[in-house]
């Protein structure tokens, strides 16, 4: 009963993840002073800065919903069928530390705490690893015979190199290389975030249906 009790929270965590980190980062676009962001001229993690209003929002979010994937990821390990699926868990937590990087080594973090700046590191860990987790993990989920939720994972992280090459694209030749930067960033933030709702979504409805042999 108690481990069935873990695996159900395990699953609300994958639910609750990509909302939380998401929704922070689209209140935090709402609130924040022109002077911290604006989608032309600003990255996402602008907001982030200490003197940003949207500091504690935006950094919080993204620790909390990057801390609520960790026990997702040992959700699917758990119900992991092969080597890919197992591979893809393991880019997933990936992923996770980067987004957790992101909010703990903020813009300007020097300042405060660590002569080394990670910040960039963070964003490549998570940016990095989130379209090769749905890649691989899809996979897997195509060789176990889950073709329709395999195809929506690999489609997902085709979103990803798609995006950053439009982008790249888009700047070609221009007067201002960066600008629109954040749009790339939220749309990769946004296919990852889908990924893993219909994951823990897939994982609620798996065990709801047979209601005599829960997976919970």
């Amino acid at each position: 009963m108690i481990d069935r009790n873990w695996r159900r929270i395990a699953t609300g965590c994958g639910l609750a993840a990509p909302i939380v980190a998401l929704g922070v980062i689209v209140l935090a676009t709402l609130i924040a002073s022109p002077e911290t962001f604006t989608w032309r001229g600003r990255a996402l993690s602008d907001m982030g800065r200490y003197e940003a209003r949207t500091f504690l929002l935006f950094n919080g979010g993204l620790i909390l919903g990057g801390l609520l994937g960790v026990p997702f990821g040992w959700r699917l390990w758990l119900e992991s069928r092969n080597v890919l699926e197992r591979l893809g868990v393991v880019l997933l937590w990936v992923a996770t530390v980067g987004l957790i990087g992101i909010g703990v080594f903020f813009l300007g973090h020097t300042e405060f705490y660590l002569d080394t700046y990670l910040h960039g590191v963070a964003a490549v860990l998570y940016f990095g690893a989130a379209p090769f987790a749905q890649w691989v993990y899809g996979s897997g989920l195509v060789l176990a015979d889950e073709q329709r939720l395999g195809l929506y994972s690999l489609w997902l992280g085709i979103v990803h190199p798609l995006v950053w090459l439009g982008w790249l694209l888009s700047r070609t030749g221009t007067s201002d290389p960066t600008a629109w930067f954040a749009v790339p960033e939220f749309v990769a933030a946004l296919a990852f975030g889908l990924w893993i709702g219909l994951l823990a979504l897939e994982q609620y409805q798996r065990a709801d249906s047979k209601p005599g042999k829960q997976r919970f």
